[in-house]
């Protein structure tokens, strides 16, 4: 009777197999599907800044040059998507230098426009703190640069 009983769990292979899948197979499952969605996340929103870029080099071809108006709507989109005006070591972000301020004609010897945008990247380095790094680097900058032709008569 007492053998009888204590062979009986031991024959159950099905719920050793619903163990090893609680226990094993669903915290995999669960952290790629974690893992998945914040990569997609991410593709997404940088798709997103580079859908901004380039409509705002689209506009500065066509005032030809990066007016205060330009400024303010890529803020405003950026804004949108979380991106908000940051200040890091004194600067404020996103920061436009390096782009075409002055006004540049059509017909010019050099009718080209650049904007630049520049911004601080996602400091995805403190989540290793969690895996004991003690130090993480600088994270660094999106920097997001664009060529034109200026269609300003």
């Amino acid at each position: 009777m007492i053998a009888r009983l204590l062979a009986g769990p031991i024959k159950n292979e099905k719920g050793i197999s619903d163990l090893i899948v609680l226990l094993i197979v669903l915290p995999i499952f669960f952290a790629m599907t974690v893992m998945m969605v914040t990569l997609f996340t991410f593709k997404m929103r940088q798709a997103k800044l580079d859908d901004i870029k380039d409509r705002a080099l689209q506009m500065v071809e066509t005032a030809g040059y990066l007016t205060p108006a330009i400024e303010d709507d890529i803020r405003t989109k950026m804004a949108s998507l979380g991106y908000d005006a940051v200040t890091k070591s004194g600067t404020n972000f996103p920061t436009f230098a390096g782009s075409t301020m002055n006004k540049v004609r059509k017909n010019d010897a050099d009718p080209t426009v650049k904007l630049v945008i520049q911004y601080p990247a996602s400091d995805l380095a403190k989540l290793m703190v969690f895996f004991g790094v003690a130090s993480t680097e600088d994270p660094g900058y999106f920097y997001l640069e664009g060529y034109g032709r200026s269609e300003q008569k």
